[in-house]
């Protein structure tokens, strides 16, 4: 019987399955505003349902054993947003981090930050560093939290560095060890739910060679079940890296 187009797209598509699990996932956690708003309810209520939501994710990552997820938790540009809000999402911010220290050691999971802390009230950045520095000898999945970060910062941030050090050539492998993400492996895949498709400051040097998924799941709605078949999808991605 002669192969149909279907069949030999599907032979295609199998032998450029890349049956490696992704190293380190990083995700754009949008759309927690428009959850709220569709069910009448105050915005805070959306940004509550988003943190149950990735409890969810990172308690998955912690049993599947995948090494490295980064969440775009705060960017500069939300310090734009109106003083309520803010303030809601810093309230929403040292409630995760109270109830979930002790989750986060028991499951040996290592928290790291990239961002600028210095903005944040005390309460919320000495809470935060006194977990980095507790959760630093886990041998477990590394949960990256992006604070008070924006990629475009955080690039001038490294130049400024180098600068100091007086370095008038730099490599780029020598670059990457300035960056916030220095002991980090580049992401494998960056998922943005919401809708939107755009990177949003997010990782700009790190996403070069990124898979990109865009979801308009809103993301209080995001599944285990939706990021399995994105880790699927990228199994099966043939990357090239250029070459």
């Amino acid at each position: 019987m002669a192969k149909t187009k279907t069949d030999t797209l599907v032979l295609e598509k199998l032998a450029y399955k890349n049956r490696a699990l992704p190293r380190h996932i990083a995700i754009i956690m949008d759309g927690n505003r428009r959850w709220a708003k569709k069910r009448g309810l105050g915005i805070n209520s959306g940004h509550r349902e988003g943190a149950k939501t990735l409890e969810k994710i990172i308690r998955y990552l912690g049993e599947k054993k995948l090494p490295i997820l980064t969440i775009y938790a705060f960017s500069t540009e939300n310090w734009k947003r109106d003083e309520k809000q803010i303030k809601g999402l810093l309230s929403i911010m040292i409630k995760f981090l109270k109830e979930k220290e002790k989750e986060l050691i028991a499951n040996n999971i290592v928290l790291k930050v990239i961002g600028d802390l210095d903005r944040f009230p005390n309460q919320i950045k000495n809470r935060i560093k006194n977990l980095v520095e507790r959760t630093k000898t886990n041998k477990g999945s590394v949960l990256n939290v992006a604070l008070n970060y924006g990629g475009r910062d955080e690039i001038i941030r490294a130049i400024n560095k180098i600068v100091d050090k007086g370095k008038k050539i730099i490599s780029e492998t020598e670059f990457d060890n300035f960056l916030d993400t220095k002991d980090i492996p580049d992401p494998d895949i960056m998922i943005r739910t919401g809708g939107e498709k755009r990177l949003s400051n997010f990782l700009l040097w790190q996403l070069s060679y990124a898979e990109l998924f865009f979801t308009n799941t809103l993301w209080p709605d995001f599944s285990i079940e939706e990021l399995e078949d994105i880790i699927s999808e990228f199994q099966y991605r043939r990357r090239n890296f250029g070459s």
